[in-house]
């Protein structure tokens, strides 16, 4: 890393370390070296991080791969510190779903609305993409209808 901010803060740094040593820690003090981790974190740590990836969750829509939506989706709920077992989690995943897609997964026989809990993140996606491969294994077979 380099340039003047990140270079004004190595000095910054250097300086603190150098006069903790003078004043008798030792290098090898494991609080000094937690100390100049948390500062660095705290430096360089988009403190808007978790914010920023809810409002992004919430927005996030499927697009063509299922394989960089669901990637997109756990990064961000990763990310947002949002557990992917919630309900409102589970929630924001069949809006983010096409509508289609969505239908198909609730119209599974064993998909049971009342049940509580109700399916989790992994029984989601697994159920998702199998629906998914059937509609694209059916594209393959439908004939556009010559006028």
């Amino acid at each position: 890393m380099s340039g003047p901010q990140v270079d004004s803060w190595k000095e910054e740094q250097l300086d603190k370390l150098i006069k903790e040593i003078d004043d008798g820690t030792q290098e090898t003090d494991e609080i000094l070296w937690d100390n100049f981790i948390e500062n660095f974190k705290q430096a360089y740590t988009n403190t808007n991080l978790r914010e920023e990836a809810y409002q992004a969750l919430c927005k996030l829509h499927q697009k063509e791969s299922l394989d960089e939506f669901f990637a997109d989706f756990k990064r961000l709920a990763r990310d947002a510190n949002v557990a992917l077992n919630d309900r409102g989690t589970i929630e924001l995943l069949k809006n983010a779903l096409t509508g289609p897609l969505t239908k198909s997964v609730i119209q599974l026989p064993g998909y049971d609305i009342s049940a509580d809990p109700g399916w989790n993140f992994k029984k989601w996606e697994t159920e998702t993409r199998k629906q998914h491969l059937k509609w694209k294994t059916r594209m393959q077979y439908t004939k556009p209808i010559d006028p």
